[in-house]
């Protein structure tokens, strides 16, 4: 006869009590309840594995990662200065105005009855400057280029502005007692940049307007994406929205043509 497991024994030995129980008419109806319930199928523990469709539902509810955002206003044609104190707002870094404000030359050299007036409007002045970075997400530029001559394989002209991997520097020195600081601004675009594409006629049309010459400026809107340090400053990464092409010969501004990249690009 082959041995019976664990489970059961045990089984074979309460349903015997039970037969006892019934035939001795003592056993109560709670004493029968509890040894059958002796029985029953024990509940896991609460270490056991939750049910696929409970992890899925937990993990549904877990908060999305979303990247950095950065404001909706516009810094037309920053100097050396907006953009480095842009750097530090956009690092979550306080700038040391009240010290750069007391380094500056007119307050130093200034006499005793005169330097807190002074102090007071340098601290000010790098004050606003400071404040009108706040929300800017976004930088439009003049940038200087020159176009070669007409491709005709291609159809159209190159520009020597925005090369892969353009990189612009700014170089600020906010107090004479500081050393100069340097911002650098990198495109990272991943299309092409630089190409003008017009047809022959359009292209002799810009040469002819433009008397001849191959120099324009490059008016660049730009979109900041982020923002990293590396030994030499502050890095702000931009993606280049787009561009109209001009020039400005003897006061009279000629308008050439315009470029969009993204969503609203060729």
């Amino acid at each position: 006869m082959p041995a019976m497991s664990a489970s059961e024994i045990r089984a074979s030995a309460i349903a015997a009590l039970l037969l006892v129980l019934s035939a001795c008419g003592g056993g109560t109806d709670a004493a029968v309840e509890e040894a059958a319930a002796a029985t029953a199928t024990p509940a896991p523990s609460s270490s056991a594995a939750p049910v696929a469709g409970a992890a899925s539902t937990s993990s549904s509810t877990q908060p999305a990662v979303t990247e950095a955002r950065y404001g909706e206003r516009q810094l037309d044609h920053p100097d050396d200065l907006q953009m480095l104190l842009l750097s530090y707002r956009l690092e979550g870094r306080e700038p040391p105005i009240a010290t750069w404000a007391g380094q500056q030359s007119r307050v130093v050299y200034a006499d005793e009855f005169q330097r807190p007036a002074l102090l007071q409007d340098e601290r000010g002045r790098l004050q606003a400057i400071h404040d009108g970075t706040a929300d800017v997400g976004r930088l439009r530029l003049n940038v200087n280029a020159r176009f070669g001559e007409y491709d005709s394989a291609r159809g159209g002209y190159y520009l020597d502005a925005f090369m892969p991997g353009s990189v612009f520097h700014f170089n600020a020195q906010p107090s004479p007692a500081e050393r100069q600081q340097r911002v650098s601004l990198q495109i990272d675009n991943p299309e092409e940049l630089n190409f003008w594409p017009l047809d022959a006629a359009a292209a002799q049309d810009v040469l002819a307007r433009n008397s001849g010459l191959r120099d324009v400026t490059l008016d660049s809107r730009l979109r900041i994406t982020g923002v990293n340090r590396r030994s030499d400053g502050p890095v702000i990464t931009a993606r280049l929205e787009g561009y109209s092409i001009g020039s400005d010969r003897y006061g009279r501004p000629v308008s050439l043509g315009d470029r969009q990249f993204g969503a609203g690009g060729p």
